[in-house]
C-alpha cells in the first residue's frame, strides 16, 4: 500500500519568501505508518505531484491560507486517480470546524482533526482490512514526549533544496492572549515538551545532511523555563562537541528579557532571530487582549533583548478596541527608538475558537463570510467591525507603510539597533559564522527556481533608487566599521534588516484604498455591547473541559473594556 503526503502551500503569503524549509509534518507523520505502507513525500514548491504516480492514499495538510492551493492540487490528483482515498488534516481542519465551515473541505474522503500520531496509523490499518472509517476523525491530544524521529531516509534525496529545517520542540503556551488560537486547543494552555535527547538527535541528523538553519517550532520556547534551560545546555554541549556552525530561530514571549543566563546561552548556541509578539505599544490594548507579560516593560525588554545581539521579528497588531488615534505614529516611533528591524504589522482578526471570536460574535461585530478567503495577495481583509472608523484605519495604514518603507527611517532603525548592541555591554558573540540570515545560501536557493528568481529581481529593482541605494550603502559602511571596531560580525543583522525592509515594501507595493476590505461599527453602536456577557460558571466549565485559563483572561479583558466604556475613551 502506498501513501503520498502532499505539501501544497499557497505561495502568495509565504513568510519565508523563497527560503524553503523542510515540510516537517509529512516527514514526521511518515514515521508513524503501520507495516505494509510505503510513504512518498511530495513538496509542490519543488516537485510536480503527477510525476509520482498513483497512491492508495493522498494525504494533505495545511493552514487556512492554503485552501486554494490544496484544492487545486486535490483536483489535479483526483481527476488522474479517482479511486484513491484523499485525506486532509492539520490546523485548517480544526479551524474550519470551529467556524462551522467543514463543508469547504467536504470533498475530501476523510478529515482529521487535531493530532495525527495515533489516528493516522489506525485509519490506515482499517483501510488495509476494508473496515469503514468515519468521515471526520478526531484525536485526543498526544504528549510530545512520545514523539518519534522523522523519516530522514525520505529526506536524503531532497535535502539540498532547503534553506533550513523546521524542528518541533514543544507545544502550548501558559499565557492568556485573547486573540490566540493556540491556547484554546484542548490542553494547550500549558507547555507540552519534547524529549531533549530526541531534539539533539534530530539536529545532528539534519547537520549531517548539510542543513544548518533551524526553526525550532513551538508556541513559546520558554513556556517551561526549566525545560528550556536544560534544552539549551544540551544544544550547547552538542554544538561544542561537534564544532557545528548552526543557527536558530524560534518563537517565545518577551519575558525572556528577565533571563540573562538563557539570553547568553541562546546566543552561544547560535540563536539570532526571535519571533516575539509585541502586539501593541498601547498599554490598554495589551490589557484588553490579556497580554499581561508585555505590560509596562516593552521598551526596556525589547532594548535588553536587542543588546545581547538578537534580532526581534515582532508581531504588531492594529485594530484593538483600545487603540488610540496616534497608534500608527506611536508604533513607528517605538520601532525606531528600540531598534526593531523586522516586522509585518497586521489588523486584528478573530480566529475561530478564541475568546475574541466569541466576544465579537456576541456583540454583533463578527463578519461572517462563506467560501474561500484571502486569495488576493494584496487585499487586506478581516472579520471584525472595528470601533475605529474604517477610513481612519485605511489611511493610517497607508501612511504607516509609506513611512516604514522610507529609506532614512529604515537607516535610523538599523543604527539604533546596532547602537544598542555596542553600548549596553550585554552583547554575546553568536555561535555561528553567518547567522540565521545567510545571504549566500539564500541567493543560491533563489536562483534555483524562476518564481523565486523573479522575487529576487524585484528586491534588486526596488533598491535601485538614489535614496535607497545611498542609505543601504551608508548602513553597510557603518556596520562594517562597528564590526571592525568591536571585533565582531554584525552583518547577519544588516542582511536581515535589508531582507525585512524589502519584504514589507514589496508586499505592499502599489497598495491603495481599493485593496482594503475593512469595516467599522455603525455611528450609533451601543457601547454597552463591548462588555462580555459570559457567566462565571461558563468560564469555569471551559477551564475544566479544555484546560484554558478563561477566568483569568476574562478578568483582564473586562477591566480594559470597562475603562473604554466608563471613561468614554471611544
Amino acid at each position: 500500500m502506498k501513501i503520498t503526503f502532499i505539501h501544497s502551500p499557497e505561495n502568495y503569503y509565504d513568510q519565508n519568501y523563497g527560503t524553503l524549509f523542510v515540510p516537517l509534518w509529512a516527514y514526521y507523520l511518515a514515521s508513524y505508518l503501520p507495516d505494509g505502507w510505503d510513504p512518498v513525500i511530495v513538496d509542490c514548491r519543488i516537485e510536480d505531484p503527477i510525476t509520482f504516480g498513483p497512491a492508495n492514499v493522498f494525504a494533505f495538510s495545511g493552514i487556512n491560507q492554503d485552501l486554494s492551493s490544496i484544492n487545486r492540487t486535490w483536483k489535479l490528483l483526483k481527476d488522474r486517480y479517482p479511486e484513491a482515498t484523499f485525506i486532509l488534516g492539520g490546523p485548517i481542519t480544526w479551524s474550519f470546524e470551529q467556524e462551522c465551515k467543514l463543508d469547504l473541505i467536504d470533498h475530501f474522503d476523510h478529515i482529521f482533526i487535531l493530532d495525527g500520531e495515533e489516528t493516522l496509523p489506525r485509519f490506515l490499518d482499517e483501510l488495509s482490512t476494508g473496515d469503514q472509517s468515519s468521515k471526520v476523525i478526531r484525536s485526543e491530544r498526544v504528549s510530545l514526549e512520545l514523539a518519534r524521529k522523522i523519516r530522514f531516509d525520505l529526506l536524503d534525496p531532497k535535502a539540498h533544496y532547503y534553506y533550513g529545517a523546521v524542528l518541533e520542540v514543544s507545544r502550548g503556551c501558559p499565557f492568556l492572549c485573547e486573540f490566540c488560537d493556540i491556547r484554546v486547543l484542548p490542553g494547550n494552555n500549558r507547555t507540552n515538551t519534547k524529549d531533549i535527547s530526541l531534539i539533539i538527535e534530530e539536529i545532528d541528523e539534519y547537520a549531517k545532511r548539510g542543513i544548518e538553519k533551524f526553526q525550532l517550532a513551538c508556541d513559546n520556547f520558554i513556556g517551561d523555563i526549566q525545560w528550556s534551560d536544560r534544552c539549551l545546555d544540551a544544544m550547547l554541549d552538542w554544538k561544542q562537541r561537534n564544532n557545528a556552525d548552526v543557527s536558530f530561530f524560534t518563537w517565545l514571549t518577551i519575558n525572556l528579557y528577565k533571563l540573562p543566563d538563557q539570553l547568553r546561552k541562546m546566543r552561544e548556541c547560535g540563536f539570532n532571530t526571535l519571533f516575539i509578539g509585541i502586539e501593541s505599544v498601547n498599554a490598554n490594548s495589551l490589557l484588553e487582549t490579556a497580554k499581561v507579560q508585555n505590560l509596562n516593560v516593552l521598551e526596556d525588554a525589547v532594548e535588553t533583548i536587542h543588546s545581547y545581539g538578537f534580532i526581534i521579528a515582532p508581531g504588531f497588531i492594529f485594530g484593538f478596541d483600545s487603540d488610540t488615534e496616534t497608534v500608527f505614529e506611536d508604533t513607528l516611533e517605538f520601532m525606531k527608538k528600540t531598534g526593531v528591524i523586522g516586522g509585518d504589522p497586521s489588523f486584528l482578526m478573530a480566529l475561530a475558537g478564541t475568546p475574541l471570536y466569541k466576544r465579537m460574535h456576541d456583540s454583533g461585530r463578527l463578519i461572517e463570510r462563506n467560501g474561500e478567503e484571502g486569495i488576493e495577495r494584496r487585499k487586506i481583509q478581516t472579520n471584525i467591525r472595528y470601533l475605529q472608523d474604517k477610513d481612519f484605519l485605511v489611511q493610517g495604514f497607508l501612511d504607516f507603510i509609506t513611512h516604514y518603507a522610507d529609506a532614512k527611517y529604515q537607516y535610523q532603525r538599523l543604527m539604533n539597533h546596532i547602537d544598542l548592541m555596542v553600548s549596553r555591554g550585554d552583547y554575546v558573540e553568536s555561535g555561528t559564522s553567518s547567522g540565521y540570515a545567510s545571504p549566500w545560501l539564500y541567493l543560491r536557493l533563489q536562483a534555483s527556481k524562476s518564481f523565486y528568481r523573479k522575487m529576487l529581481f524585484r528586491r534588486i529593482r526596488y533598491m535601485l533608487t538614489p535614496s535607497r541605494t545611498w542609505f543601504a550603502s551608508m548602513a553597510f559602511f557603518q556596520v562594517w566599521r562597528q564590526s571592525r571596531r568591536h571585533s565582531t560580525n554584525f552583518f547577519s543583522n544588516y542582511f536581515y534588516w535589508l531582507y525585512a525592509w524589502t519584504n514589507l515594501a514589496l508586499k505592499y507595493e502599489g497598495l491603495t484604498e481599493r485593496d482594503f476590505d475593512l469595516h467599522s461599527v455603525g455611528e450609533h453602536f451601543d457601547l454597552s455591547k463591548l462588555m462580555p456577557h459570559r457567566h462565571a460558571a461558563e468560564l469555569k466549565d471551559q477551564e475544566q473541559r479544555d484546560g484554558v485559563k478563561a477566568t483569568t483572561q476574562s478578568k483582564f479583558t473586562d477591566r480594559a473594556l470597562r475603562h473604554l466604556v466608563e471613561d468614554g475613551a471611544v
